[in-house]
């Protein structure tokens, strides 16, 4: 079988730890980094582990292990050894597998770098807990919400046919005790001419914003506006099965059932600072991460940049 380095061989134990992907390779760049980079060679010897290393480089090795493995002094040093000895390896008969690696360690610690600075510097200010605040504010400054399956005859005009057809499936679905029973009442009145859309529609506040809280759209709120008449007339439903009375909105002639309350959700301005400092820190690194890409592009010729770029656009990870 053709092999990926034509140049070198790569020998079985570093394919082997290759494979393993994230949790070595990458879950140990930067100890990987360290020896890539380091100007003295690693060696097997009688030291802890049996490692002859640079001894900043066998100690950054351990405590980087410690650190984001959790281990212990002793297992640490063992892996590092390993991490350190194969690495060396790497650099020598691997070259080129060897610089990916250091790259990607490279990106690594900025992101951690970059992080940690976005978190020293404190908690949310006022003014990023209200940004987040009102992007998602179905999490942090909910009102009451309520959800309803509703019939309605559609009739931008006033109409008196409209209204009486909207009174008749007010009357058939008076029974209804579930959601599915009031649309299958709804859907029995004969509507003749006019047009009924019997729907189950997103909670909605009592200004008029719908959205289901517990499953917002991924890229962003994306939330519907009702109208306030609408609003209004749900917001008056105090329990789940209860039936508006006929509703009267630009659209048409509604009849509501309540499916669901959704409870109000306002955590303090206190309380939302710790449930948002990680997303905050965050925001913060990626608009140092943002600042260096700006500065990047200025600075390196167009040619040699291509590669720098592709690697801080990785940053933008927190540990």
């Amino acid at each position: 079988m053709p092999r990926a380095e034509s140049s070198a061989r790569v020998p079985c134990r570093l394919v082997c730890l290759s494979t393993r992907g994230s949790r070595r390779l990458l879950g140990y760049g930067s100890v990987l980094l360290l020896a890539c980079g380091s100007s003295e060679p690693v060696s097997s010897g009688t030291t802890s582990g049996g490692a002859s290393a640079p001894l900043s480089v066998a100690r950054s090795a351990v405590r980087e292990l410690e650190r984001s493995r959790g281990l212990g002094t002793e297992q640490a040093e063992a892996l590092a050894v390993e991490d350190l000895l194969l690495a060396e390896q790497l650099r020598r008969e691997a070259p080129a597998l060897a610089r990916s690696i250091e790259r990607v360690a490279l990106a690594q610690a900025l992101a951690r770098q970059l992080y940690r600075e976005a978190d020293a510097e404190g908690v949310p200010t006022d003014a990023e807990v209200a940004e987040i605040t009102t992007q998602r504010w179905w999490e942090f400054d909910r009102p009451r919400m309520v959800q309803v399956v509703h019939a309605v005859v559609v009739s931008e005009a006033e109409s008196v046919e409209a209204r009486a057809l909207a009174e008749r499936i007010a009357t058939a679905t008076a029974s209804a005790t579930t959601a599915p029973e009031f649309e299958t009442a709804a859907r029995a009145v004969t509507a003749a001419s006019l047009s009924v859309k019997v729907e189950r529609l997103p909670p909605v506040t009592v200004d008029g914003r719908a959205i289901d809280p517990d499953k917002p759209p991924p890229g962003g709120p994306g939330e519907q506006h009702f109208a306030p008449e609408f609003a209004a007339a749900a917001q008056k439903l105090e329990r789940v099965g209860e039936h508006s009375p006929v509703v009267r909105s630009p659209f048409g002639y509604h009849v509501m059932f309540a499916m669901r309350i959704v409870e109000p959700r306002q955590p303090s301005l206190a309380e939302r600072r710790g449930l948002l400092r990680a997303e905050v820190s965050q925001r913060r690194a990626l608009r140092t991460h943002g600042e260096l890409l700006a500065r990047a592009r200025a600075e390196l010729a167009p040619e040699k940049s291509r590669a720098a770029l592709s690697l801080m656009a990785q940053v933008g990870v927190a540990p």
